[in-house]
C-alpha cells in the first residue's frame, strides 16, 4: 500500500473514532444504548442527517452548530476527531502496525474515560476492566517493546499502587482521596504499557494533576453545590472552600500521561536510559 494513502485511511479512522469515543462519552454514564438509535443532537434530540455526521468536516461546515435546531455543539467533539486522527496519523508512521492500532486502541479508551471522569466523577468498569485483559493481550502479541511480563506486573502494580495511596490517604484526611474507578484505569494503563508506564504515568498524572487541582479550585470547580429545592442554603462561612479538600477528578490527568508514553515509549525510554 501506497505510503500516502496508509495515512490518509489512518487519519479518516482515527476521526471516526475520535466520533463514536464522544458520542460514547454521552450515552454510557447516561445508560443509553451506543448502538441505537443512531447520531442525534443532544440539544432537541432529533436524528442528524448522514452528512452531518462527516467527522471533522460537518462541524466545520456547520461552524459548530446542529443543522436542525441551531444549538452549539460542544467543541469536545471536534477535539475528539481532529486530535485522534492526528494520533492515528503519528502512529502510523511512528510505529508498526500491529503496535500501532494497540497503542491506538489504549488512546481512544483513555479519551473516552477522561470525557466521563471530568462529566461525571466516575470511571465505568466496563471500559477499564476488559481493558486490562485486551492490553495484557496486546502487549503480548503486538507490542514487542513491552510484552507480558512487563504487562502482568503492570497490571498488578498499576491497581496496587494507586490502591495503596488513595488508602493512605484516607488513614491521613479521613476521607477517600482515589476512587477505585482510578485504580482499574491504571491497571489497564500497566496492561497495555508495563510497569514503566504505571510509574512514568503516576509521577507524570500527579505533577500535571496537582497543577490542574489547584487551577480546577481556583476557578471554583470545587465550589459547595446549590441546596435542593425546600432546603436551607449552606452558610458561605461554613462552606468547606479548601483546596485540599476540592474534589478534582484525576482520571483525565491519568489519561493524559498515559497517552503520552503511548505515543513516545521508545523516545521516553531512550532518554531516561541514555542519562
Amino acid at each position: 500500500m501506497p505510503i500516502g494513502i496508509g495515512a490518509a485511511i489512518a487519519f479518516i479512522f482515527g476521526a471516526s473514532v475520535g466520533s463514536f469515543v464522544c458520542m460514547v462519552g454521552y450515552r454510557l454514564p447516561r445508560d443509553l444504548s451506543i448502538v441505537t438509535p443512531r447520531s442525534y443532537c443532544e440539544s432537541c434530540e432529533r436524528a442528524l442527517p448522514w452528512w452531518a455526521n462527516i467527522p471533522i468536516l460537518a462541524y466545520l461546515g456547520l461552524k459548530g452548530r446542529c443543522v436542525m435546531c441551531g444549538a452549539p455543539i460542544p467543541f469536545r467533539h471536534f477535539l475528539a476527531e481532529f486530535g485522534l486522527a492526528l494520533i492515528a496519523l503519528y502512529l502510523f508512521f511512528a510505529f508498526p502496525i500491529p503496535d500501532a492500532f494497540a497503542r491506538f486502541v489504549l488512546c481512544a479508551a483513555l479519551w473516552t474515560v477522561a470525557i466521563i471522569d471530568y462529566d461525571w466523577r466516575l470511571i465505568p468498569n466496563i471500559i477499564t476492566w476488559p481493558g486490562m485483559l485486551v492490553g495484557f493481550a496486546a502487549a503480548s502479541l503486538m507490542i514487542p517493546e513491552v510484552g507480558w511480563k512487563s504487562s502482568l506486573i503492570g497490571i498488578i502494580v498499576g491497581g496496587g499502587v494507586l490502591w495503596g495511596t488513595g488508602y493512605f490517604y484516607q488513614l491521613v484526611r479521613g476521607r477517600e482521596g482515589v476512587g477505585l474507578g482510578d485504580v482499574w484505569l491504571l491497571g489497564m494503563v500497566g496492561g497495555f504499557l508495563g510497569w514503566p508506564g504505571v510509574f512514568f504515568t503516576m509521577f507524570f498524572g500527579s505533577v500535571i494533576g496537582a497543577a490542574g487541582g489547584i487551577a480546577f479550585a481556583l476557578m471554583g470547580g470545587g465550589a459547595t453545590a446549590p441546596a435542593p429545592l425546600g432546603e436551607p442554603a449552606t452558610d458561605p462561612e461554613e462552606a468547606d472552600v479548601s483546596i485540599l479538600k476540592t474534589e478534582v477528578p484525576f482520571g483525565p490527568y491519568l489519561a493524559l500521561a498515559a497517552g503520552v508514553f503511548a505515543l513516545f515509549q521508545p523516545q521516553l525510554a531512550h532518554w531516561y536510559f541514555s542519562r
